[in-house]
């Protein structure tokens, strides 16, 4: 599987995970509140697999190659990508500190809650789509054989470094995600 597969890989982990916080802003639109362990959880994908891994590689290695590679050419395609990035960051933020409210029943935390669930997946599913459809097809373009080569073995490191179960273990986590929804 070759660095763009890998990533289109990683989307569709995400885009499941952002199916269960669908679901879980429905419920929250109807008055009936998900289990604060699911946020939890949220939370928790968030930053160990949508940023800590995904997000990762993606800014701190292939952003890089690539800005170098095309001089400046497609320096706003990055920078927008990387606004959403951080936009993501503050919103996932936001959710972990109203936590604790949303769990005693604090109403402003409640809908604290639901607005940035509602915005987060609006949020990441807009980017993956900016990135599938606009990004990689670029990306693929502009970089050669060897630059992906070279990608793929810093790819590899940073999995090392998040674990080489990240992927699975970040699976098995939206999997229970779905359990919280429909216990």
């Amino acid at each position: 599987m070759n660095i763009l597969q890998s990533l289109a890989h990683e989307h569709r982990l995400i885009r499941q995970y952002l199916d269960n916080l669908a679901f879980a802003t429905e419920r929250l639109e109807h008055g009936e509140r998900p289990p604060k362990e699911f946020f939890e959880n949220v939370v928790l994908f968030a930053r160990e697999f949508v940023d800590g891994y995904h997000h990762f590689k993606e800014e701190h290695q292939m952003f890089v190659m690539l800005a170098q590679k095309v001089k400046g050419r497609n320096d706003a395609a990055i920078e927008v990508l990387r606004y959403q990035h951080e936009r993501g960051r503050a919103i996932i933020n936001a959710m972990s500190q109203a936590i604790p409210g949303y769990q005693s029943g604090n109403e402003q935390d409640v809908l604290a809650m639901l607005e940035n669930a509602a915005a987060f997946g609006a949020l990441l599913r807009q980017h993956i789509n900016r990135e599938d459809s606009v990004f990689y097809p670029m990306a693929r373009k502009e970089l050669s054989k060897e630059d992906q080569e070279r990608l793929g073995e810093e790819f590899k490191r940073a999995d090392e470094k998040a674990g080489s179960d990240c992927f699975e273990r970040n699976e098995e986590r939206v999997m229970k995600m779905a359990g919280l929804l429909h216990a």
